[in-house]
């Protein structure tokens, strides 16, 4: 028996059996190695998509944008560059929370603490997201803070295991945060501790710039604190320029470096706001995906009379909110402290270059807007406020303007109450007891300044005109009784000490100016009850409290009817010197003022001071080049102004060519 045979006894099978079975598993051993090559290929492709998912710096050619989709993506790309990495293993986390801290630095505070939010949802670890939420809610330039949302954010950090993985300096960053929103510790302590402990920060890393920016920004807070503690303020000022200015030259695209630095020089010095352009131009080209950003530069423009730009800034700016809530597909809530600040500002600079029309179309945009969040929170003041503007500088081109919609435009209608004098009268927040008040006493002065412009004695005496007069004057009396009430008030000390020194003296001027335009119409239609003494006596009074705040900003959510323009219209036929004097004041103040500029080329000619007269309709023709044809700040000074030689005729033109020709010849 052959030998393979009795192995094959041995072993239980034939030979031609076991030769089938070797194949067999020749083949198992082959697929075998197949699918452990499949296996491992996969293994290698989660490896790599896990290096690059977890850990940037293991794959090189990931970036935070392969994160970002739709919106997220072109906001990424337009405000500047990130220059922090946190802690995390996250790429999708790490692109979230530098978004966030990009519109942190913009001031886009809302949609920065979604970003935060979203950032630590898909770290939960990521400590520096709790840590920029919670930034968020401190608006440090805005007076405004919500240090129980922050310490709400911190304590959820404490929660979590985040801080186990924070480096030193990340951990310092946190310490900081807590620090600023300590409870049962006074704002003065909160930020000058906060500022120390930034500044150590920044000096123990220099190479980080947004410790740099945000110590720069503490800075600031100080000057402008709701606890309005500071007594430095120079030296506050030059250290935070100093400060910020390192910060631009050593990261020239960090963006909250360059926006703080505007806030530096945005002061009524035109020596030291000049200073201001170069570094907003700079935010503006950076950062173009930002209202802010592109708002800016119309905060110095503003202070030199430079219309054109005020107006292009903030359409600029206004631009920018619409393409980012347009292209998300959100309604007017979208941006609103930004988008509707900038659409205000837009309507003045409108008004300044006599485009009384163009100025009509941008309130009516703002009407739309507060109707649709039904006049509620900033919606109102916003309102209020540029219906005033309006109003007061359409020199009655647009009649009455209707305020909420078009039916209450009628001489009987006042403007419905915004400032509820009981609901928020302990209210801590200086927002609740500056701006309604501050709104509506200047919708009510516009509202009686129209229905007494240039009204005769038949129409001054309708009885619906007077009417609405007197309970407009009355609702004035309201609200500065109910301010008043709230300084004398010993339980309201604490929120009576966040208020704007000027706030009631701004009130008052304006019940001040309601009542003597009131006054000087009677005494202009020459009724029997004119007393000039009374009304000038009103304004002497108001033109000295103005006086007293002369310091306070020139901008026009607060510059909604100076007292020298006021003043110096209803004295221009009956005193000319002193309004020419009145007019030149409201210039070194507010270069550039559309109806100061009017008042001073009238008071000139009725002084017959013919060149200066010239020189300021000139000055308002330029201005006003853009604006309305048939306004009649144009019409007036175009009235005055001797009419351009008509252009020669071709006829004549060509004989007169000929002849010098001739005589070149002859020569």
């Amino acid at each position: 028996m052959p030998s393979g045979e009795q192995e094959g006894l041995v072993s239980g099978a034939p030979s031609s059996t076991l030769n089938v079975a070797s194949k067999k598993s020749k083949i198992n051993k082959f697929r075998g190695l197949i699918c452990w090559g499949i296996f491992g290929a996969f293994l290698i492709f989660f490896i790599i998509m896990a290096a690059v998912y977890t850990d940037p710096k293991r794959y090189k050619e990931a970036t935070v944008m392969d994160y970002l989709n739709g919106e997220d993506a072109v906001l990424y790309n337009g405000l500047g560059q990130s220059y922090f990495f946190p802690s995390t293993r996250k790429m999708n986390a790490q692109a979230y929370f530098q978004l966030g801290l990009l519109l942190m630095n913009v001031f886009w505070y809302d949609l920065a603490i979604q970003k935060f939010q979203q950032a630590r949802t898909m770290d939960p670890n990521l400590a520096m997201a709790y840590w920029g939420e919670a930034m968020c809610y401190k608006r440090p330039l805005w007076q405004m803070e919500n240090a129980t949302a922050a310490r709400a954010v911190l304590g959820m950090l404490d929660q979590s295991q985040a801080l186990k993985n924070t480096t030193a300096r990340e951990q310092r960053y946190v310490a900081a945060a807590r620090t600023l929103f300590a409870a049962n510790t006074s704002v003065q302590v909160r930020e000058t501790q906060y500022t120390n402990q930034m500044k150590a920060l920044w000096e123990g890393n220099p190479d980080d710039p947004d410790a740099c920016a945000l110590y720069g920004l503490s800075l600031l807070g100080q000057l402008q604190s709701l606890g309005g503690y500071a007594t430095n303020s120079d030296d506050l000022l030059y250290l935070a320029e100093d400060t910020l200015k390192d910060c631009t030259y050593n990261f020239p695209r960090h963006v909250g470096s360059w926006h703080y630095l505007t806030h530096v020089y945005d002061v009524n010095d035109v020596n030291v706001a000049s200073k201001g352009v170069g570094p907003a131009q700079a935010l503006a080209q950076l950062a173009p995906r930002s209202n802010v950003a592109q708002h800016m530069a119309s905060h110095f423009y503003v202070r030199f009379g430079n219309w054109t730009w005020v107006v292009q800034s903030n359409q600029n700016a206004v631009a920018a909110s619409d393409s980012y809530c347009g292209a998300v597909d959100q309604g007017n809530a979208c941006d609103a402290d930004n988008r509707w600040h900038a659409l205000e500002w837009q309507l003045y600079g409108q008004t300044q270059q006599c485009a009384a029309k163009d100025a009509y179309t941008t309130y009516m945009r703002m009407q739309k807007v507060a109707a649709s969040m039904n006049y509620t929170g900033d919606y109102g003041q916003w309102l209020y406020r540029s219906y005033a503007h309006l109003q007061l500088q359409s020199m009655n081109s647009l009649g009455i303007i209707p305020l909420r919609n078009q039916t209450d435009n009628a001489t009987s209608m006042l403007p419905p109450p915004l400032y509820d004098t009981g609901a928020i009268q302990d209210a801590p927040d200086i927002m609740d007891h500056f701006w309604p008040p501050h709104a509506e006493a200047h919708a009510l002065l516009a509202r009686v300044y129209s229905l007494t412009y240039q009204r005769n004695s038949s129409q001054l005496h309708t009885p619906g005109v007077n009417d609405t007069i007197t309970k407009a004057l009355k609702r004035m009396d309201d609200i500065v009784n109910a301010q008043n009430a709230l300084f004398s008030n010993a339980s309201a000390a604490a929120a009576a000490t966040s208020l704007n020194t000027g706030m009631l003296t701004q009130l008052i001027i304006a019940q001040l100016q309601a009542n003597a335009v009131y006054g000087a119409s009677i005494c202009a239609a020459k009724l029997p009850s004119c007393n000039n003494t009374y009304w000038i006596a009103l304004m002497d009074k108001a033109l000295m409290l103005y006086s007293n705040i002369s310091s306070m900003t020139t901008l026009p959510s607060i510059e909604i009817a100076p007292t020298p323009e006021f003043y110096g219209n209803l004295l221009v036929d009956s005193n000319t010197t002193a309004a020419k004097e009145l007019f030149r004041s409201c210039l070194s103040k507010l270069p550039g003022r559309m109806s100061c500029v009017l008042g001073l080329a009238r008071a000139s000619y009725r002084l017959n001071l013919m060149s200066d007269a010239m020189s300021w309709d000139k000055q308002l023709l330029s201005q006003c080049s853009v604006g309305d044809k048939t306004f009649p700040a144009v019409l007036e000074a175009r009235s005055r102004l001797p009419s351009p030689s008509p252009p020669p005729s071709k006829k004549g033109l060509l004989r007169r060519v000929l002849r010098d020709e001739a005589i070149g010849q002859a020569a």
